[in-house]
């Protein structure tokens, strides 16, 4: 199974050790990556499903939406209110690879408002981009929920974007037809656990 870093480290550790409970038979491993790479992975076949940013608009999968996450702005402590784009126009910001969509989210945040973003830093974790937006370096984007589980979070200063591109859904997704007796029932857990996200 695969996993957005984010989800795998505050939406599903609970989630996982229940299921490996009721199902001690099944042997669950998790991998972590960017959307892209994992949606990558389970059209390949490698990944049995994945938690990704959805919703996935492919004709080969299919998934439930399963998390609501507010996306956040963090900026050195002291920094200007940041309520828009043009606030922050040609500064620095640290995100993941390429491939990552929250980081073509927060790129597309800058663009609706005629602005661009300074340097892109790419960087390996959220840990990483908190330590440097603390240290005074720049700018990221991240869940809340990401940012609230870190030693630290205090730091810096936290911005919530605009309501439209405030909150993203993450995703279960599959290959379609390929509903194993075993992802039935994560699936069926997840429900129980998670309500669905409301998609308005």
């Amino acid at each position: 199974m695969g996993s957005l870093e984010s989800t795998a480290a505050v939406r599903i550790p609970a989630l996982l050790a229940a299921y490996n409970q009721q199902n001690a038979k099944v042997e669950l491993d998790l991998s972590t990556g960017p959307s892209g790479t994992m949606i990558d992975g389970v059209l390949a076949g490698r990944l049995v499903a994945a938690f990704v940013d959805g919703p996935v608009l492919h004709p080969a999968l299919e998934g439930v939406p399963v998390f609501e996450e507010e996306m956040v702005i963090i900026a050195p402590f002291n920094h200007a209110p940041v309520k828009r784009g043009r606030d922050v126009s040609g500064e620095s910001i640290y995100a993941f690879r390429a491939n990552c969509s929250y980081r073509h989210h927060f790129e597309r945040w800058f663009t609706d408002d005629a602005a661009v973003p300074g340097k892109i830093h790419e960087m390996e974790s959220y840990h990483g981009m908190l330590a440097c937006v603390s240290a005074g370096a720049g700018l990221a984007l991240m869940p809340r929920s990401m940012l609230e589980s870190m030693p630290g979070c205090a730091t810096v200063s936290i911005w919530p974007l605009s309501e439209k591109f405030r909150y993203l859904h993450t995703w279960l997704i599959w290959r379609r037809g390929t509903v194993s007796r075993s992802l039935t029932r994560f699936v069926a857990l997840l429900e129980e656990r998670a309500a669905p996200a409301s998609l308005e």
